[in-house]
Formats: C-alpha cells, structure tokens, sequence
C-alpha cells in the first residue's frame, strides 16, 4: 500500500513539472515567433537589395 502512494506521488510530481515545463515554452512561442518572421524579413530585403544591386550593373 505504501509503494502505490509513493508511485502516485511520484507520478504527480513528474506531471506537474511537465506541466510547469510545458507552460513555460508555451510562454515562450510568442516571441519565438515574432523574432523567426523578423529574421526572415531581413533576409528577404537583403535579398532584395542584392536583386536590386546587381540588376544595375548589367
């Protein structure tokens, strides 16, 4: 009977750090986000720029 409390214990000690950790990255995901689409509008005006550059000196 006291290892099954334990095992509970044990059990819901680990599901709620998953849960806490999972709720931080989800937290997180937001500004993962808003940083991933600003990085790929850098890169796309930059490859615009380089479009732009050498279609100039043909």
């Amino acid at each position: 009977m006291d290892s099954i409390i334990l095992w509970l214990l044990a059990a819901s000690g680990v599901l709620g750090i998953f849960l806490f950790v999972a709720r931080g990255l989800l937290d997180q995901l937001p500004e993962i986000i808003v940083a991933w689409r600003k990085v790929q509008r850098m890169y796309q005006s930059a490859d615009r720029n380089v479009d732009d550059s050498t279609g100039t000196d043909v």
